[in-house]
């Protein structure tokens, strides 16, 4: 029994450590430093990234991504890590799904949805928070966005 509360400051101490600190590496694959997260959840990142291909719809999915195109190849230009974050490579392409689609969102689209989103072409940069969850289906990217803002507008 007197294992539990040294065993409970152990796991408390290195929680509280690991939300403290965080590698963020900057454009150019500069050396990672550690800072603080101010507003980047556990298992997310925020990226500035270039859309470098939009996928086809998937007929077969469900929602919104059945009428529009959610699914994107970008080029990864800078990221900050939140904890928990698969490392990722500067100048490397992923996929990615866009929640709310790569179309100009609408009442329309999400009729109970206050925020609204420009869309995204191919060659637009934009930043965001990505959240990143492994899948057991190939076809659905790991990495997934809701929110977003274009950066070259």
């Amino acid at each position: 029994m007197k294992k539990f509360p040294l065993l409970f400051f152990l796991v408390l101490s290195v929680s509280v450590f690991s939300f403290e600190c965080h590698k963020e590496v900057t454009k150019n694959n500069d050396t990672p430093k550690l800072t603080k997260p101010d507003t980047i959840p556990p298992g997310s990142a925020k990226v500035s990234a270039e859309v470098v291909s939009i996928e086809p719809v998937d007929k077969n999915s469900a929602g919104p991504c059945a009428k529009f195109p959610c699914i994107a190849v970008v080029k990864l230009e800078s990221i900050e890590y939140g904890s928990a974050f698969p490392v990722m490579s500067v100048g490397k392409n992923f996929r990615v799904k866009f929640n709310f689609t790569l179309e100009p969102t609408s009442k329309e689209m999400f009729p109970n949805m206050k925020e609204t989103y420009p869309g995204l072409k191919v060659g637009d940069k934009f930043e965001a928070v990505v959240g990143y969850m492994e899948t057991a289906n190939d076809n659905e990217p790991a990495y997934t966005i809701n929110a977003y803002s274009i950066l070259n507008k």
